[in-house]
């Protein structure tokens, strides 16, 4: 016991003397006089750790995670079969209308027999099937029209041209169209020119014209003959691309016939007996 009350003793007195020193002196060191804080510690370090992964339980152990939640499958009635979505169908093809029975489409020509022998009931249905056929025709094609006959005079080839050019079928267009074929013009008279039209319209329309329909109902008799025209009428249409050829003879004798047959098969074209 005194040795402890000894010690007791000796830790006080040195306690006092430190204090003694510290009021007479000043600890210092060798970054006493540094103005800069450079290697001293500013503020505090902020450091972000993941959570952890459960909840603290009451025994400051971490919790696992809960389990996540049951998937709930849909019912039969709740799914729904993928919406199939159809294109409608492309619409039809519009047949192109006909002369005679023949398609007409792209760009063409009628060279029409107005001469005397035409009266009656074959003009009539030349008027008709013209008619019908410009009225089927759409803005995408183009026409022209002309009459042939002695009546007219004969520096202009004995023809009477509707326009002289092809122009596209549009509504207006062909209002003219048709009234031009059911008018004046196709008055049947006078002879058959056909030398002279078909040489005529062969170099008048253009190289890349689709059709060229030429109607008549006897042999020619004025301008050319038959065999002037079979003759020279292959110099006339090589300056067509890819036209088709169209004679188309109604009614008529024998010899109309041959011709109009011999005609269309040097153009490698259609022959239609009407």
């Amino acid at each position: 016991m005194r040795k402890v009350l000894y010690c007791l003793a000796a830790v006080v007195f040195a306690a006092g003397t430190l204090s003694a020193q510290a009021a007479t002196s000043t600890l210092s060191s060798p970054d006493a006089n540094k103005v800069d804080s450079h290697d001293r510690p500013i503020g505090r370090v902020n450091i972000k750790l993941p959570a952890p992964a459960g909840s603290i339980g009451p025994g400051g152990e971490i919790l696992p995670p809960p389990p996540p939640p049951p998937v709930i499958e849909p019912s039969p009635d709740d799914i729904k079969p993928p919406v199939e979505i159809i294109d409608p169908p492309p619409p039809e093809p519009v047949d192109p209308p006909t002369f005679f029975g023949e398609p007409v489409q792209g760009k063409s020509c009628f060279l029409l027999d107005a001469s005397g022998s035409m009266g009656g009931s074959r003009i009539a249905t030349v008027r008709a099937e013209t008619t019908t056929a410009i009225g089927g025709l759409t803005e995408d094609d183009e026409i022209d029209c002309v009459a042939y006959g002695s009546q007219f005079p004969a520096a202009d080839a004995y023809s009477k041209f509707m326009w002289g050019t092809l122009l596209p079928c549009t509504d207006g267009n062909k209002a003219v169209a048709i009234s031009w074929v059911n008018g004046s013009s196709t008055n049947p008279g006078g002879g058959t020119p056909t030398y002279a039209c078909l040489q005529k319209s062969c170099q008048v329309y253009p190289a890349d014209l689709d059709q060229m329909f030429l109607l008549t109902d006897g042999s020619p008799n004025v301008s050319g003959s038959a065999s002037q025209i079979l003759a020279d009428f292959p110099a006339w249409w090589s300056k067509f691309q890819n036209a088709e050829f169209v004679a188309v003879c109604i009614g008529g004798s024998g010899p109309a016939q041959d011709f109009m047959m011999s005609l269309a098969a040097i153009a490698g074209g259609t022959y239609i007996a009407a």
